[in-house]
């Protein structure tokens, strides 16, 4: 996509350069076409950085990924194990629960599992300790609302399971097993997701979508 910013750029040097022997009749019809190009690549960009298209430009500010600890507020939940975190500079942080994976949307139970952690942690003041930085240029951290572990709550409450084989590499041994103990508890009870005996976790069902 950076590729495209800076042919983009260049285009628009040219253009300006061109002024100077074309017609406006000329330029402008490509002044039109380029500021749009631009448009679409912001929108794209802002996708695939979690950020809702189109916004780049409208006032949020939306902080470099980085490891580390901050304080701020949920601005919005995008499902079970993503959400938006405001600092308290006001930079915007899109942040992938640690040691979890909750349904997605279009799977059973996604809704839901999106609902439960909104409701328990939108608009309220939380404190993130981001351990990774994963592939899409997300924080993957801890979020603690009031001395309490959201990731473990989310599977203690049977709405997300315990990501086991990436968690193996996060975790120390003590809260690898705090959260497999909280999982076995939740399975026992028939919490959430649990409820339904044949539940899919999410990698198998991300891996029958790419397989259809």
């Amino acid at each position: 996509m950076t590729k495209w910013r800076k042919l983009l750029v260049w285009i628009a040097i040219i253009l300006t350069v061109a002024k100077v022997w074309l017609p406006d009749s000329m330029i402008a019809p490509l002044e039109k076409w380029v500021h749009k190009a631009d448009s679409i690549v912001r929108s794209v960009q802002d996708i695939f950085n979690g950020r809702p298209a189109g916004t780049g430009n409208r006032g949020k500010k939306w902080a470099v990924a980085s490891k580390g600890h901050y304080s701020g507020s949920i601005d919005s939940v995008h499902d079970g194990d993503t959400v938006h975190v405001r600092d308290k500079d006001g930079h915007m942080h899109k942040v992938r629960l640690a040691n979890i994976d909750a349904p997605e949307i279009k799977q059973a139970y996604g809704v839901a599992s999106r609902d439960a952690l909104k409701a328990r942690i939108e608009g309220k003041p939380v404190d993130v300790n981001v351990v990774a930085i994963d592939q899409y240029q997300r924080e993957v951290g801890q979020i603690m609302l009031n001395n309490v572990d959201i990731n473990l709550w989310m599977v203690q409450q049977g709405h997300a399971w315990h990501y086991n084989s990436i968690a193996k590499k996060q975790q120390d041994r003590l809260g690898f097993s705090r959260y497999q103990d909280a999982q076995l508890k939740a399975r026992q009870n028939r919490l959430g997701l649990w409820h339904n005996a044949r539940a899919i976790a999410p990698w198998q069902f991300r891996q029958q979508q790419k397989n259809r």
